[in-house]
C-alpha cells in the first residue's frame, strides 16, 4: 500500500457573485473584476442602501441549470451548480457506482425560503406553506444534493459561519489522508458559499 498522503484536486465548480462557473471566475480574476454591487436577486428593505455580491442567477435560472424543484432554496440551487460543474469537471463516469462520500458547507441552509414563510405567517399563523421551512437546516442542503448527484455513502455538513468552506476543505483533505476507512471510492468535497442580508 502507498505511504502518499497527497490529496489532488481533480475536479473544479465553481458560483459566485464573480461568476457562473470556473472560466468566468479566472476571467474576474484576470481583469480584478470585483462582484460588489446593488441588491437585485432578493426583495428587501436593504436595497440600494448596502452593496453585496450576489450570484446575478434567478432562482428560475437556477433552477433550469440545476433541475431542482423550486421548493428548494438558493443554497441548494448554488450548491448543485457547482457541485455539478466539478463533477463535470473531474470526468468521473457514472459516479453513482462508486462508494462516493461528500462534505458539503453552508452557513444559511434554506433560510431564504424560511424568511419568506414568516412573512405571512407572523401575520397569521394560519397563513404560509409549512414546505417553506422544511428544509431551513444547513443539513438538508447536503441532503438535497447529495441526492440529485446520487451520492448516498457518506456525507456531512459543516456549518461554521464564514470558515464553513475552509473547514470543509480540511475535512475532507483529512478523509482522503485518512483512507477514508476504506469505505469510499471517491471523496467529494464542494464548496458554497452565499452573502445574506436578513429582510426585516
Amino acid at each position: 500500500m502507498s505511504t502518499d498522503k497527497t490529496v489532488y484536486i481533480a475536479g473544479l465548480g465553481a458560483i459566485s457573485a464573480i461568476g457562473n462557473n470556473v472560466a468566468e471566475h479566472l476571467d474576474s480574476f484576470k481583469k480584478l473584476r470585483a462582484g460588489m454591487g446593488d441588491i437585485t436577486m432578493m426583495d428587501t428593505i436593504h436595497s440600494g442602501k448596502l452593496p453585496v455580491a450576489e450570484v446575478k442567477l434567478t432562482n428560475d435560472e437556477l433552477i433550469a441549470l440545476t433541475g431542482l424543484t423550486e421548493h428548494n432554496s438558493r443554497t441548494a440551487l448554488l450548491s448543485l451548480a457547482a457541485a455539478q460543474e466539478a463533477l463535470d469537471d473531474a470526468t468521473i463516469p457514472d459516479i453513482r457506482n462508486l462508494r462516493t462520500g461528500m462534505v458539503s458547507a453552508n452557513t444559511v441552509g434554506g433560510m431564504d425560503r424560511s424568511e419568506d414563510f414568516f412573512v405571512d405567517f407572523l401575520k397569521d399563523n394560519s397563513k404560509g406553506k409549512l414546505k417553506s421551512v422544511y428544509d431551513h437546516e444547513c443539513g438538508s442542503m447536503t441532503e438535497s444534493v447529495a441526492d440529485k448527484l446520487g451520492i448516498t455513502d457518506f456525507m456531512t455538513t459543516i456549518s461554521t459561519a464564514c470558515s464553513s468552506s475552509a473547514n470543509a476543505i480540511f475535512y475532507g483533505a483529512r478523509l482522503i489522508k485518512k483512507r477514508c476507512s476504506g469505505r469510499s471510492d471517491s471523496r467529494r468535497r464542494r464548496r458554497t458559499y452565499q452573502i445574506y442580508i436578513e429582510r426585516l
